[in-house]
């Protein structure tokens, strides 16, 4: 594939109904100098056929047809196939502000930081509107970055409302053998080599909600396993300079990945699980690193608390005030 300045990798699987806006968004971005890899990953509804369509309207899009391997390896494979100074990522139900690469292509360029950061929004039926883009940015120099990646919501742990130095994400970071939270710790491992990063305060990114995504699907013991396993590597991995705060990130993981199981039936299936995580919760309760951490939000603290003395209670109270994503 040719080279250029920005390449932007699209996993697409079977999002024939939502990809032609998603790459008219792609195609109106302010600054041109980009390429679009398309990473069919085994579409059976048509998506692959859309996306040739539109590599033969626009020489910018290209395709690559794949066999099913999952988005993480989707994205992997976009990553191998470009030569670039820059990447971006963006699902193929999502839309992007048409000045999201250039500005936070001005953002990573001005500062000297490898990694540029914007908000996202969501939305449903009606995409959201695209307000300004600002000519300011804000610097997050190590550790700060790496604090924003593990508690800030405005950084999040997307891979799509970030760019990167091409040199930074590698193929293997994506492709970590995780179907979800890949992209968490995706970013742990660039976030780790980087000296920090650049915010730039606007909604650069617009995440569509339906009924397939991710936020929808039934929880699954191979969910929580692999929410574990990230949260577990980035505990392992964190340099002292954020050892408190990646310890409350991760006490704070068990506690979430409970009060998800507590808003299902109690006949879900996952009874194993849940004992699993509140074992870990009642061990970890006293411990400076992890329960007993003074990182940790108090809220978060009442519930771990209240998972493991008085389970029953925090079952209703999951079920009566928590609601998924919409």
């Amino acid at each position: 594939m040719r080279a250029a300045r920005i390449a932007v990798v699209v996993p697409v699987y079977n999002a024939a109904e939502y990809l032609p806006l998603c790459l008219d968004s792609i195609a109106a971005q302010s600054f041109s100098q980009f390429c679009c890899v398309l990473a069919d990953d085994g579409s059976t509804d048509g998506s692959g056929a859309l996306c040739d369509t539109y590599a033969r309207r626009d020489p910018r899009f290209e395709v690559l047809h794949l066999q099913n391997g999952g988005t993480a390896a989707a994205r992997a494979a976009g990553v191998r196939a470009v030569s670039c100074e820059y990447l971006a990522f963006c699902d193929a139900d999502d839309l992007l502000h048409p000045r999201f690469l250039e500005t936070l292509l001005h953002a990573a360029e001005q500062s000297g930081l490898p990694i540029a950061c914007c908000r996202y929004d969501t939305f449903t039926d009606a995409p959201s509107l695209n307000g300004p883009a600002p000519e300011s940015y804000t610097e997050m120099e190590d550790p700060r970055h790496l604090e924003a990646l593990l508690h800030d919501h405005a950084v999040d742990y997307s891979l799509c409302n970030k760019l990167y130095d091409a040199n930074l994400m590698r193929p293997e970071f994506l492709d970590n053998g995780l179907a979800h939270n890949e992209d968490l710790l995706a970013n742990w491992e660039a976030f780790l080599l980087a000296p920090g990063m650049v915010f730039c305060d606007f909604a650069g990114y617009h995440y569509r909600q339906h009924a397939a995504s991710a936020s929808h699907h039934g929880l699954t013991a191979g969910e929580l396993a692999d929410h574990r396993a990230a949260a577990a590597q980035i505990l392992a991995q964190a340099p002292d300079s954020v050892r408190s705060s990646a310890g409350a990130f991760y006490y704070e993981k068990l506690t979430y990945l409970v009060t998800r199981i507590l808003r299902l039936p109690e006949d879900a299936g996952l009874a194993p699980a849940l004992q699993q995580l509140t074992e870990e919760l009642r061990r970890g309760e006293k411990d400076p690193l992890l329960g007993a951490n003074s990182a940790l939000p108090r809220a978060v603290r009442i519930a771990a608390r209240a998972a493991v003395h008085t389970p029953r209670l925090l079952r209703l109270a999951c079920r009566l005030l928590l609601r998924d994503r919409a």
